[in-house]
Formats: structure tokens, sequence, C-alpha cells
């Protein structure tokens, strides 16, 4: 027991040592570039306004049109049961949080007959499985698919592909009829829907254009651990406020990995190859690059804040870190499979889809070009390099802040949770939270430069 202890502490230590280490190439990489050139040509002056410019379009310009679409914007909200819904729970060694997950989605308030649960059992080797089998002794609509243990762990998407071929292929037959009528569904191993969720959703899907919908995302944990609120406060105000929008503009709203749901009929049009890959195996963030997939064929993606589902949020640096980088690293794959191939803009899809998408994904960039602010604005202090900048330095730095107006709103809307004297304290504290952003996506983009996509669980934090 205390040799896997300190071989667990001695790995944390060694990935924490490599990540500094890879997170500081880059910076390195900007300063050893930026001395070097001042030595080539003496009196260099480094002219910094185009970095004022992406900061104005990126940040203050696309901040201010977001709430302007959502001061203008309107939902159409309702209930409905017209819908078959199979709901995929991949699960990797998820004894601490399977059960209760099972709880909340086989009592969510939608005729049971009517939608049917699939836990994948992706090769764990806990009491996943055990956990599964007393659970339906009393639901009959729920299922269970085991991966073994050699073939197992590989990531989600490969369960996910591994859970629908299992419903295409074994469970459905003929499938559905009508088949437009037939949703998909995902929650992470950690969900707790409301009971609510299928009938809102359900009434979505009336739309025969939706061809995905996304729900609100809260985090369960946030009364237990301050880094736990902070990451819900970045879900309630800023993903909130950013997809309410997105939703208004252009139905073009992100699809997340928890309360997702996609029509068969879109995950037809969408396959990558039929029946064995509909989600991209590779990709380390599966939910955005299909998203992104089906808003390019046509369908619309749809937001919903009015029903939600809770998940652990991370209560340490390191595992929010994990987990943030491959954020990071899935999006900047998606940022490549699409936005910097010629064919994404040949798509013939409206183009306020495609600059929308174009810049929801090159935000990722933001930290990078932050961090490279910083750097020079740094040697510009120390005397080493001299910069000039069109615009004063205070407006670039305001320019920084844009996205306060957006986290304002989205705790205004839940002042009952947080009342109004803790909102200007949590924004600060919220603004410092995000620049872990910077770590992150710096150490991704180099990551992804030298070496393949590798799959990284988020470790759980609730108590057996």
């Amino acid at each position: 027991m205390k040799r896997q202890f300190f071989r667990k502490s001695l790995d944390h230590l060694t990935y924490v040592a490599v990540t500094i280490a890879v997170s500081l190439i880059a910076p390195v990489f900007v300063i050893v570039a930026t001395i070097a050139l001042t030595l080539l040509i003496p009196g260099i002056l480094i002219d910094t306004t185009f970095l004022t410019l992406y900061f104005i379009v990126t940040c203050t310009l696309y901040n201010a049109f977001l709430m302007i679409v959502i001061a203008r914007g309107h939902k159409s909200e309702g209930e409905d049961v017209g819908h078959y819904f199979s709901l995929l729970i991949p699960a990797h060694n998820e004894e601490q949080v399977l059960g209760e997950t099972l709880n909340h989605v086989l009592s969510l308030d939608y005729p049971s007959e009517l939608f049917e649960v699939l836990v994948i059992n992706d090769g764990s080797t806990d009491k996943t499985e055990e956990i599964v089998h007393k659970f339906q002794e009393k639901h009959t609509n729920l299922k269970l698919l085991s991966i073994p243990p050699f073939n197992g762990g590989r990531g989600k998407s490969p369960a996910l592909n591994t859970g629908l071929a299992d419903f295409l292929l074994t469970w459905r037959g003929l499938e559905v009829k009508p088949r437009h009528r037939w949703i998909i569904g995902v929650f992470d191993s950690d969900a707790a829907p409301q009971a609510n969720m299928l009938k809102k959703v359900s009434f979505q899907f009336n739309k025969q254009d939706v061809g995905g919908v996304q729900t609100l995302v809260r985090i369960k944990n946030r009364k237990n651990s301050f880094l736990a609120k902070l990451q819900d406060i970045e879900f309630l105000a800023f993903a909130r406020a950013v997809q309410y929008a997105r939703n208004n503009y252009a139905g073009s709203v992100a699809l997340g990995g928890n309360g997702q749901f996609v029509r068969a009929t879109a995950f037809d049009t969408a396959a990558l190859r039929p029946i064995e890959e509909y989600w991209r195996n590779e990709s380390l963030t599966e939910d955005l690059d299909l998203g992104v997939r089906l808003l390019t064929l046509k369908w619309k993606n749809v937001y919903i804040d009015t029903t939600s589902v809770s998940q652990e949020g991370t209560e340490t640096l390191m595992a929010m870190f994990r987990q943030r980088e491959r954020w990071a690293w899935g999006t900047l794959q998606t940022l490549k499979l699409f936005v910097l191939k010629p064919r994404f803009w040949r798509t013939k899809i409206n183009l306020r889809v495609k600059i929308d998408i174009s810049i929801y994904l090159i935000h990722i960039l933001l930290p990078i070009f932050v961090c490279i602010c910083w750097i020079w604005s740094g040697l510009s202090f120390l005397g080493i390099i001299e910069t000039t900048n069109f615009f004063p330095l205070a407006f670039t730095l305001a320019n920084g802040f844009s996205f306060l107006p957006l986290l304002g709103y989205g705790l205004w809307k839940e002042r009952t949770e947080y009342p109004r004297w803790q909102i200007i304290p949590l924004l600060f504290m919220t603004v410092a939270y995000t620049y872990h952003w910077i770590p992150c996506v710096t150490s991704a983009f180099v990551k992804m430069t030298v070496a393949k996509p590798i799959w990284t669980k988020t470790p759980r934090f609730a108590k057996v």
C-alpha cells in the first residue's frame, strides 16, 4: 500500500516537473528569439499594435457583440415526450460516482418505455460492473456493455463508438421508427441531470433542422471546494452566456461531453466511418469535434439553460491542470481540423456560422498571445527591448478584462445562490482564476507539435 502511495506521488511529481518544463518552452523561445532579433538588428522597435488589435477583435468587440445578442435574444421553451432516447454512459473505474449517477438518470421524469440507458464498462477493474448489475434488478431499461480490460481504457471516444455500435447493431434491430425521433444522449459517469431534462430536450428536437442539443452544466461539489466553486462560475457565467448568445445568433452552439444529445439522423450524416466511428477516436474533445462537424453539415445545435446536469469539479490544481490541458489540446485539434483547412471555407453553410465557429475556436490562442504580451512588456520594462503601440497601454490592458460583463451577467442570473454582495469579489477572483489557461494552453500547444494525443482520465473526489 505504501509502495503504491509513493509510486503515485512520484508520478504526480514527475508530471508536474515535465508539465512545468513543457509550459516554459514556448515563453523561453519567445524571449530568446526576441533578444536575438534585437542583437541582430540593433535599435529595432517592436510594434505591438497587432496584439492590441487581436485583443480588440477577439475580446472587446466579440464580448460586446455577445452581450447585445443576449439582450435581444429570445428562446423557444417547452416540454414534450415525442422522442425515444438512448442514453450512453461510458465508465472506466467509476465505482465512486456511478451509483449516484444511475439513481439520477433512471429517475428522469420521462416514460420509462421511451428511454433506455447503456453503461459502457470500459475495461474497469473495480466494482463498476457490480454496481450496474445491482441496478438492473429493478430497471429493465438499463443495459450493460463490458469492454475487456485489455481492450479498454483507450479514451472516451472509442468507448462511445463501441456503445453506439451496440445500439445500432444489437438492440435496435430495425431501430426506432420514425428514425428522426430517435435521440442519442451522453452523460458522464458523474452526471446528475435534473428530472425534467428529457422533456426539455425532446421539445427542442421538434424542429427538424436541430441536430444537437446541449444543456447547462453545473458543478455539484461547488459547496465543498472553492476551486470547484470557481469552475461552477466558469460554466454558469461565461460558458452559459457565450452558449446562449451563440444559440441566438447562429444556432452554432458547442456540444459538451455531459448533457449532450444528438439526433440519430444527424449521426448518419456525420459518421466518419458508419457503425465504427461517430466520435473521432483521436480527438481529446470528441464532443466539440462532433458539434462542429454537425454545423458544417447544415444542422443546428441548440443550447438550453432551463435544465442542467451537474458533474464533479476537480478539487486539486494538478487534476484541474490535466483536465484543462486535455481540453486545450482537443480545441487546438478542432481548430486545425476545421478552421485552418480550406475545405471548411468552401463548405456551403451560412457565413455567420463559419465566422462564429472560427472566432470561438481561435479564442483558444488567446492565452498564448497574452503570454507574448506579458513577455514583451517585461522585456521593455527592463530596457532589453523597445516597443511601440498605436494604442495607450491602459487601453490594451482594458481589453483583457472585457469579459467582466459576461461574468457579471451570469452571476446576476443566479443571485439566489451567489448573493449580490459576493458578485464583485467573485468577479475579481474568477479573473485571477482564468489565468490558469496560460500554462494549460501553452503546454498543450507544445505537446501537440511533438507528441500524439493521450486521453487522461479526470480523478474523482466523491467519497465512497
